[in-house]
């Protein structure tokens, strides 16, 4: 049989491999909790199913066609660029939100404990502006 698309079989030998290791684990040792055992299981078998999925369409002349012409339709890249971007701003208003929150609630309870929180969200919040400058200058010159 002829490989079309290692990634595929890359990525579903290693969907399936996760999934029977959890399955493996959730029948072998169950959980207490009945519903969380089920839930495990169910997780597992559709991660499976999803392996195998890519399994088996990586030997396939036809499905690997199929997904190369998905993977480069133009449609698509547009909508991942574009939701992209979206998930990006709106991470930085959560992270800006975040950190006023965090200064505000330590300004009101005089709580060191809330520092590292300001900090580490101030900082996300900063990296995320620097690279989206750096990012668009990057374009700005070589578009």
């Amino acid at each position: 049989m002829k490989i079309y698309n290692r990634k595929g079989l890359i990525w579903g030998v290693f969907w399936t491999m996760i999934a029977a290791f959890n399955l493996y684990h959730a029948i072998l040792s169950p959980d207490d909790f009945l519903m969380g055992q089920i839930k495990d299981i169910l997780i597992s078998v559709v991660v499976l199913m999803l392996g195998v999925t890519g399994f088996v369409r990586a030997f396939s002349k036809k499905a690997t066609l199929q997904d190369k012409i998905e993977q480069e339709d133009e449609r698509n890249r547009l909508i991942e660029l574009k939701s992209g971007a979206k998930a990006f701003q709106f991470l930085q208003i959560f992270l800006l939100l975040a950190t006023g929150v965090f200064a505000i609630v330590y300004k009101l309870t005089s709580n060191v404990g809330w520092i590292p929180f300001l900090i580490a969200t101030a900082v996300i919040w900063n990296v995320g502006f620097l690279v989206n400058i750096i990012a668009g200058i990057y374009y700005e010159k070589h578009s």
